[in-house]
């Protein structure tokens, strides 16, 4: 079950912690194995440290049960936590914060315009650099491809053809940033996308849209997300309503 956490550190300063301490603490705490670190896809992603009480706060986006099983079992308190040159040691067990369980991101209401905000900077790979392009085709095969990784085998497939446009941009709202990762420069953007669906009549695709919007939250989208680029969250928006069709004419009646 998809779910998000936070975990306190306390003694830390967020403007010091580098994002490559922030992803090798990560693969500490949630890779099981070298095949494991290696993947290109992963069941988890985390935000970079904000201010909190005492020290820094971090969010971890888990997807499998598995994920959150090996959570809980690595960061119960008294754990010690390198970042970089800091130490410092987990007093609480982190916190659930949300969950949803995928069949129930599956169960949306009928809805066909969304609005995502991009927290951080949210970045796509090409090779071996990184492209800032907030495109649509890309946001939703991000997820799609996490979907299609993770989701549970009993539930129904996820089929979106992205390949016809399903979606457009009615609205945006956003700003490049770069961002310093292990010595090569990352750009992302971050800000808000507004999109709706596009095709009349096909309701599956616009569930399965809504779907994926959902999983968002939790996932994060696009490169890096393990190193706290792609964090996302759903703001409420308008869908859009149905063009009206025009009155048939009434035919005049014969007068005899």
């Amino acid at each position: 079950m998809p779910s998000r956490w936070l975990a306190t550190l306390p003694g830390i300063d967020p403007a010091a912690v580098r994002l490559e301490h922030l992803h090798a603490v990560a693969c500490t705490w949630l890779d099981d194995s070298d095949e494991a670190h290696r993947a290109k896809t992963k069941p988890y992603s985390i935000s970079p440290p904000i201010e909190a009480p005492g020290g820094a706060a971090i969010e971890i986006g888990l997807l499998t049960d598995q994920a959150a099983d090996r959570f809980r079992q690595r960061v119960p308190a008294g754990t010690r936590v390198r970042l970089g040159s800091a130490w410092t040691t987990i007093r609480t067990p982190p916190q659930p914060v949300a969950s949803t369980p995928w069949a129930a991101l599956l169960a949306g209401k009928d809805c066909r315009a969304w609005s995502l905000r991009f927290l951080t900077p949210t970045t796509f790979r090409r090779g071996n650099a990184f492209t800032p392009t907030p495109n649509l085709s890309a946001i939703l095969g991000s997820l799609r491809r996490t979907w299609r990784e993770f989701a549970p085998a009993d539930l129904p497939p996820l089929e979106l053809d992205l390949s016809t446009d399903p979606v457009w941009l009615t609205d945006i709202d956003v700003a490049s940033q770069t961002v310093r990762v292990n010595d090569r420069t990352v750009s992302g953007f971050t800000g808000r996308l507004r999109f709706v669906f596009d095709t009349d009549g096909e309701s599956e695709a616009a569930a399965s849209v809504d779907a994926l919007v959902r999983l968002a939250e939790y996932a994060g989208i696009g490169a890096y997300t393990t190193r706290g680029f792609g964090m996302v969250r759903q703001e409420p928006t308008w869908t859009p309503a149905p063009p009206r069709r025009p009155e048939a004419r009434r035919r005049p009646t014969a007068v005899g």
